[in-house]
């Protein structure tokens, strides 16, 4: 059977990463995007490209229209204003929701974040921070990711799809900062763990953890292990470019510099 994978926000960081892999007989991806993928995505045979946002339902519409999956990565990918946020990242999951359902879509990954219980320390885990720990976002945006999570559970519990909402850490290629090096999750293990989400026996609805194998990490691997995911990068290698993070700071909130931003203002940091 031929895959068809509609891929939401497909021009961004995560995005490409997915993309950048060798062809796989088989398997098309759609790509949803306001923006233009670079050349090197574009010209490729099994990469098609919807130019629109999700939140023009046409659009949505037409790049689902042979979708036999969808990975839901487009979203406002920091702090915003409210309206921004509601409308981007609860709205247009809806949207996009509703498509998948009425294409009997078979699987949908949901790209949440780990700022939807940024307000989490090590001290509060008590060892290992669960893979569906309940929700205590660190912004506005941290909430819209919890509430995206709880939308694919309704609609995944009340039709056939399977969804799997995958708690991205600090997705870049290399840590930034020294307090992002527990939640680091390296382009290696990113397409790993989406494939996995898209190919293994999963539950009706299940939250797994997106992080490397980090050397400081705090959040539990279980939820990996139960879709067939194991990671292999570790961000200790990067440590010595941030000696001012020497260890793990048991009261340091997951969310970082994300507790202190303002809530509502449009921010570029993530």
């Amino acid at each position: 059977m031929s895959r068809v994978v509609m891929i939401t926000g497909g021009a961004g960081t995560i995005g490409q990463v997915l993309l950048d892999r060798p062809e796989r007989e088989g398997w098309r991806a759609v790509v949803l995007d306001p923006l233009p993928l670079p050349e090197a995505f574009a010209s490729r045979a099994d990469v098609e490209q919807v130019l629109g946002s999700l939140t023009d339902r046409d659009a949505v519409e037409h790049a689902m229209r042979d979708a036999t999956d969808v990975v839901h990565l487009g979203a406002v990918s920091t702090e915003d204003e409210w309206e921004r946020i509601l409308d981007v990242n609860v709205t247009g999951t809806r949207t996009v929701l509703d498509a998948a359902s009425e294409r009997g879509v078979g699987r949908f990954v949901y790209a949440s974040s780990n700022h939807a219980v940024g307000w989490y320390t090590p001290r509060d885990a008590g060892g290992l921070l669960a893979d569906d720990a309940p929700p205590r976002p660190d912004t506005y945006y941290g909430w819209s990711k919890a509430a995206g999570e709880a939308l694919v559970r309704l609609y995944c519990e009340r039709g056939r799809m399977r969804g799997v909402a995958l708690r991205i850490g600090h997705c870049f290629p290399e840590p930034r900062t020294g307090s992002r090096l527990p939640v680091w999750l390296s382009p290696v293990d990113t397409r790993a763990l989406v494939q996995a989400s898209l190919e293994h026996d999963i539950e009706p609805f299940q939250v797994v953890w997106g992080v490397s194998a980090n050397t400081r990490s705090w959040c539990s691997r279980e939820g990996g292990r139960r879709i067939g995911f194991t990671a292999v990068d570790d961000s200790e290698r990067y440590a010595d470019r941030f000696p001012e993070s020497p260890g793990v700071d048991p009261d340091e909130p997951l969310g970082a510099h994300f507790v202190s931003m303002p809530l509502g203002e449009a921010s570029a940091v993530r």
